[in-house]
């Protein structure tokens, strides 16, 4: 019973300190950068100075510096969301490709060793989970390219 107390009083402690209102920080200089993004060669940088907006989009060592402004803001808000979105894309394509590629190789080991296992239920089993890597891999193949081809859009309508 008193393990149940400790562990209810930790929880609310620890509740209590999540809830708790901290102190503002007085930031005097109201500049730095505030964002920061970069996949297969895009990226971009959004620095804050004062009341401003300033973005630094780059592809391939071909920089622009670009200040925000209300013709361009949501293009500029796309092109962000595009580049986040591909490098999350990226890191999803290398994961469900790293585990098609270790469904085949462990398929290859069990089939070199002649092993038991390849007959009834566990050839099942292998085909399912390389036929699901391999979907997941192109899937996500497909929709990196979609974010690729957006990124390449906003980026030609910012350059222009």
């Amino acid at each position: 019973m008193k393990k149940y107390v400790l562990l209810i009083l930790f929880a609310i402690i620890l509740l209590l300190a999540a809830c708790s209102k901290g102190e503002k920080d007085n930031v005097q200089g109201d500049s730095g950068v505030i964002g920061y993004g970069a996949a297969m060669g895009y990226q971009y940088i959004v620095v804050k100075e004062h009341d401003t907006f300033s973005w630094e989009i780059s592809y391939k060592g071909n920089n622009l510096l670009i200040e925000e402004n209300e013709d361009n803001i949501k293009n500029l808000e796309n092109f962000m969301f595009s580049v986040n979105e591909s490098e999350l894309e990226l890191g999803t394509l290398i994961i469900s490709f790293s585990y098609f590629v270790l469904v085949v190789i462990t398929a290859l080991i069990i089939y070199k060793k002649k092993s038991e296992m390849l007959k009834g239920n566990g050839a099942l089993i292998i085909i399912l989970a390389g036929t699901l890597g391999l979907y997941f891999t192109l899937v996500t193949a497909i929709e990196l390219s979609s974010f690729l081809h957006e990124v390449k859009y906003y980026y030609m309508i910012l350059a222009t």
